[in-house]
């Protein structure tokens, strides 16, 4: 598929397609718009790898030049860790990437 994501996210949806892998790295600011249709895709057990979690370091130290998207970030960080259907691990290599594994509901 090619054209916006969340358009192709959307028509996956609606075709009840399911998967097993995402890798989120695109615009900042849908992230959580991206993680939502992630949820709606994801089978049991699936990963769901997010990229630039970061922001160059300005999420984790205030000292560091903020970047346009720093709060998002920080929102998205938040969100991702006290979701109810994810188990999560940011791991801080290069410019951060969160690991997430979908969990049955309960």
């Amino acid at each position: 598929m090619t054209g916006p994501a969340l358009e192709s996210l959307e028509q996956l949806i609606s075709e009840n397609r399911r998967f097993d892998f995402f890798f989120i790295d695109a615009d900042k600011e849908n992230y959580e718009n991206y993680l939502n249709a992630c949820m709606k895709l994801a089978r049991h057990g699936a990963l769901i790898v997010t990229d630039n979690v970061l922001a160059n370091g300005s999420v984790a130290d205030e000292s560091v030049e903020p970047k346009h998207y720093t709060g998002t970030m920080k929102k998205f960080n938040e969100t991702v860790a006290n979701h109810p259907q994810l188990e999560s691990l940011l791991i801080p290599i290069g410019d951060g990437m969160t690991v997430s594994r979908v969990k049955m509901e309960e």
